[in-house]
C-alpha cells in the first residue's frame, strides 16, 4: 500500500457527487471566541462542501489575521462572514432545516436521528453553548454521546462529527446506481393500445366491417381487447401456439357479432400483424427517458411477443439504437414471468441481477418475474391503480423515472 495525496485520491473517487441530488449544507456558529476555532470551522465547512459558514457576533472583536492563518487555503474557497442578526430565519433559507448540535433537555442522539437532506447546522460558543433564544428557533436539536471522562467536545470537533454523520446518512440514502436497465416494450415504451386503435380503423375500413354489422372500429377493438388479453395469457402459459393466438384472436370477436368466417379472421390477423408495429405510437416521455439514460447505463429490452414484430417496432420508432440487447420470448422458448427469460437476458447482456433494474407495466409478468431472479424492479403504473405486489420503485409517468432513480 502506497501513500496517495488526498487531492489525487479524491480526483478519482469524486466525493463531490454526493451533492448531485441533495443541497449543500450550511454552518452557523454562535459567538466563537478563539481564532483557531473560527479558522477550524471555515476549514471544516470547506471540507464538507458547505454553501457558507456564518459566525454570529461582531467581526471587529476577532483577530482576523489569525483566523485566516488557521483557515489556511479554505479562507478563499468558501463564503464566511460575521453577522449580528439574531433571527436565524433571516440568515437561513426557508428550505433548510435548522439543526442545533447541543446538549439540551429535548435533544436526541445524533446516531438515532434521521437528519434532513437540506440542513443548516448551528453550534454554540466554547463557554456558554447556544442560548435559549437560539435553541427555540431550531427545528431539531441533537447531541453527540461522549463516553470518555471529559464530557464536552471542542466546538469544531462537535461540528465535524455532526457534519460527517450527516454525510454518512446521505450516502446511505443515495439511490442505488444501476449498471444495466431492462425495459418491457409494450405498454411501457410502445403505446400498444394507441397503435392498435389506428390499426383497427384501417382494417375496419378495408374490409367494410360496418356492412357486416360491426358499428365502429372502436367498438370492435373494445370487444377484441379482453379476448386478446385472455389468449395472450394462455400463450404465456404455453396452452396455445403462436398460430392459435393469431387466428383465434379475430375469430372470437367476429363471433361476438354472429360472424363465423375463419378466412376473414385470417385476413384481419394478417393485416393487424402487419400494421400494428408500423403505426408508431410511443408512451409520452419515452425518447426523452432513453436519451437521458443512454449515457449513464446499459439499456436492454425483455419482451414477450414475436421477434419480427418487436424488431419492426424498435426500428421504425427510432428506439433501436438505444438498446444493446433485445430478448424476445420467441427466441428463448419461454415467456415472462418465467425466470429463465430473465436469466437468459442477463447472460446476453453480460449483467448480474444485483446491478440491474427491470422496468415494466405488468406486476405479475414483468415485476414478479424479475424479482424471482433477484433484480430490483420499477413498476410503471400509468393508471395509478392499487396493484398488490412487491416492487422497488413505482412511477405513474415515464418522466418520473429519472428523478426516482436520481442517476
Amino acid at each position: 500500500m502506497t501513500y496517495l495525496k488526498s487531492n489525487d485520491l479524491f480526483a478519482d473517487k469524486k466525493p463531490e457527487l454526493l451533492f448531485e441530488h441533495i443541497p449543500h449544507p450550511m454552518v452557523i456558529a454562535d459567538h466563537l471566541m478563539t481564532p483557531d476555532n473560527i479558522g477550524a470551522m471555515i476549514r471544516l465547512a470547506d471540507n464538507i462542501g458547505a454553501t457558507e459558514v456564518c459566525f454570529l457576533g461582531n467581526e471587529e472583536e476577532h483577530r482576523l489575521g489569525k483566523v485566516r492563518r488557521a483557515a489556511a487555503s479554505s479562507r478563499d474557497n468558501i463564503r464566511w462572514y460575521f453577522s449580528e442578526e439574531t433571527d436565524l430565519r433571516k440568515l437561513v433559507p426557508q428550505s433548510k432545516t435548522i439543526v442545533a448540535i447541543e446538549t439540551a433537555d429535548n435533544a436526541t442522539c445524533i446516531y438515532d436521528t434521521e437528519l434532513p437532506e437540506d440542513v443548516a447546522f448551528i453550534v454554540g460558543s466554547e463557554r456558554d453553548g447556544l442560548s435559549s433564544d437560539l435553541l427555540a428557533q431550531c427545528d431539531m436539536v441533537v447531541y453527540i454521546p461522549v463516553p470518555g471522562p471529559t464530557r464536552s467536545l471542542n466546538v469544531s470537533h462537535a461540528a465535524a462529527v455532526a457534519l460527517f454523520e450527516w454525510q454518512r446518512q446521505m450516502i446511505i440514502k443515495r439511490p442505488k446506481k444501476y449498471k444495466h436497465i431492462f425495459f418491457d416494450l409494450d405498454r411501457t415504451l410502445w403505446d400498444f393500445d394507441a397503435a392498435a386503435e389506428v390499426a383497427f380503423e384501417r382494417i375496419y375500413e378495408k374490409y367494410d366491417l360496418k356492412r357486416l354489422g360491426i358499428p365502429s372500429a372502436h367498438e370492435f377493438h373494445e370487444v377484441y381487447h379482453p379476448l386478446n388479453e385472455h389468449l395472450w395469457e394462455l400463450y404465456r402459459e404455453n396452452k396455445i401456439t403462436k398460430d392459435d393466438l393469431n387466428r383465434t384472436r379475430f375469430v372470437l370477436p367476429l363471433e361476438h357479432y354472429g360472424i363465423h368466417d375463419v378466412e376473414l379472421a385470417d385476413h384481419l390477423s394478417e393485416d393487424y400483424v402487419y400494421w400494428s408495429p408500423r403505426i408508431v405510437r410511443l408512451v409520452p416521455g419515452t425518447m426523452e427517458l432513453l436519451e437521458y439514460l443512454k449515457p449513464k447505463c446499459h439499456l436492454h429490452l425483455i419482451t414477450n411477443g414475436f421477434q419480427e414484430v418487436q424488431d419492426t417496432k424498435l426500428t421504425l420508432s427510432g428506439m433501436k439504437p438505444y438498446f444493446e440487447t433485445l430478448t424476445v420470448s420467441e427466441e428463448v422458448g419461454v415467456k415472462k414471468p418465467n425466470p429463465e427469460i430473465f436469466h437468459y437476458a442477463l447472460r446476453k447482456a453480460n449483467a448480474t441481477a444485483e446491478e440491474s433494474l427491470m422496468i415494466g407495466d405488468e406486476m405479475a409478468v414483468d415485476i414478479d418475474g424479475a424479482r424471482a431472479v433477484g433484480m430490483d424492479t420499477l413498476f410503471f403504473n400509468p393508471t395509478g391503480a392499487e396493484v398488490a405486489g412487491e416492487r422497488t420503485f413505482e412511477v405513474h409517468r415515464l418522466a418520473e423515472i429519472a428523478h426516482c432513480l436520481k442517476m
